[in-house]
């Protein structure tokens, strides 16, 4: 009765002095602070109702079935992404292996043995005589987790899974929306070759004109040789768009998991005039709709509970045995001779020269650097909301003021044009007009494909997508696995 009570009484000993170990630590402090709204949200044409629809992906707001054969064929085959579904499968098979250290373990073992002795008793004779043993043995054996550290190691490895499958979402994200960009590049540059080639025969259909005019005495060699250089100058472009061309296909080839020699095709001559963006909300919606911001604070929560398994790990740990062990001279009565036994182990460390509470101040720094990657993937989710709500709306008044510009420079060339025939002017003043006309013909082509990109880019920035993948499993409110 006296040991009994001893016991009970260093138990409770340990569990109380265990409670003020591994108490919580406090809550931390996010150096971050979230605005109310955004600064820029005006020019920005977004659904009017509140609902948009997201099933299957943004992309479908194009409406171009081109764009998307090659998203869907983009996020089947990657390498960016199946290096993230990688980690996604490694992560979860760290979970397997945590979880088996919840459960008891058993081992199993066999064994046989035939022994021979020879021995000689004078000159003449000898003896010799041979047995067989037969064993086989089963050994168990559960570990009380006390303390949480073995449930908070497999829940930091839960959440470490689920911040890997947000990876894989982001990455998912990301991938359309470069893809949408560079197909939205090949389908501009390969507009902006139409109109070269265009401006290209006007100029050579006007050099004919000239030459002629030249032989009748209407024009100068100077008014000839302006016009040959002119398009000199037009015809110099073509190889750059080309180039531009090429490098944007074999791009696009590797985002879709492809080599330059099995390029992807883009027939799409056009580009979208207008698709709506989605409504940028709050910044306090980027806490749930960013997969980047999720996978920050998973991973922050996985590192808070690694330093309560830290704590942990200072406490003894009491582990439960049994062994059952089996042994005959004759398999056929192996299991007629037995023993069992039971016991349980207290241990726990003594001395270790500091290394245990080393590790507790190692997990602690790991979650202040977590707060501060928390803190700044949401400042920088913020800032590129910010960006893209002022370059959709800066770059669209941009356009308007181009055209406007394309439209003065169409009358200023047809005026010199009209001087030059009347002899009032030089063919210097038409040309340089009509070069500035081309320039801007081009540009514009450019500036509107840089705008349909930063309204997909917003699209990004705000987490807004379809539906990629699966959802990664709910956590069990009751026992925190999946």
């Amino acid at each position: 009765m006296r040991y009994t009570l001893i016991s009970i009484v260093l138990m409770s000993v340990f569990f109380i002095a265990g409670c003020n170990l591994i108490s919580p630590d406090p809550a931390a402090v996010m150096p971050v602070d979230i605005p109310d709204a955004y600064v820029h949200t005006s020019g920005i044409d977004t659904p009017q109702n509140g609902k948009e629809n997201m099933d299957g992906g943004w992309w479908h707001q194009f409406g171009v079935d081109e764009l998307s054969r090659l998203i869907q064929t983009g996020l089947g085959a990657n390498y960016d992404l199946n290096v993230l579904k990688a980690r996604a499968d490694q992560a979860l098979a760290n979970v397997k292996r945590e979880t088996s250290n919840l459960g008891p373990t058993l081992h199993y073992s066999l064994g046989g043995q035939q022994n021979y002795a020879q021995s000689k008793t004078s000159d003449q004779s000898r003896s010799s005589n041979h047995d067989h043993s037969y064993s086989a043995s089963l050994a168990a054996g559960y570990t009380l987790d006390l303390w949480g550290k073995n449930r908070a190691d497999v829940n930091a490895r839960e959440l470490e899974y689920l911040a890997a499958c947000q990876d894989l979402a982001n990455g998912a994200l990301t991938l359309s929306t470069d893809i949408a960009d560079t197909w939205v590049d090949i389908v501009s540059v390969r507009t902006r070759m139409q109109v070269l080639a265009r401006q290209i025969e006007a100029n050579r259909m006007t050099l004919t004109l000239q030459e002629l005019r030249f032989i009748n005495g209407m024009a100068t060699a100077l008014d000839v040789s302006q016009q040959r250089q002119a398009l000199a100058q037009v015809r110099s472009a073509m190889p750059l768009l080309e180039k531009e061309e090429k490098q944007l296909i074999n791009a696009l080839g590797l985002y879709l998991g492809r080599t330059p020699g099995t390029p992807a095709a883009v027939s799409t001559t056009d580009l979208p005039q207008t698709f709506l963006v989605p409504q940028p909300g709050i910044p306090a919606d980027l806490l749930e709709n960013r997969a980047d911001i999720r996978a920050a604070r998973m991973r922050l929560e996985a590192a808070a509970l690694d330093v309560e398994a830290a704590k942990a790990d200072l406490l003894p740990e009491l582990t439960l045995s049994g062994s059952a062990a089996f042994s005959s001279g004759s398999l056929d009565l192996l299991f007629q001779n037995w023993v069992v036994s039971l016991g349980a182990a207290l241990a726990g460390p003594l001395l270790d020269s500091g290394a245990r509470k080393a590790e507790i101040e190692r997990t602690r720094a790991v979650v202040r650097e977590e707060i501060n990657t928390y803190a700044q993937t949401v400042a920088n989710a913020i800032r590129e909301v910010e960006d893209a709500l002022v370059a959709i709306d800066r770059q669209k008044a941009y356009i308007d003021l181009l055209e406007q510009q394309l439209a003065a420079v169409r009358v200023t060339m047809q005026n010199a044009r009209i001087q030059y025939l009347n002899g009032q002017s030089s063919y210097l003043n038409y040309l340089s007009a009509w070069a500035t006309m081309e320039n801007l013909e081009r540009q514009l082509v450019s500036e509107k494909a840089t705008y349909v990109k930063e309204r997909i880019a917003l699209y990004n920035v705000t987490g807004r997508r379809g539906a990629f993948f699966k959802e990664t499993p709910a956590q069990d409110k009751k026992t925190g696995g999946n």
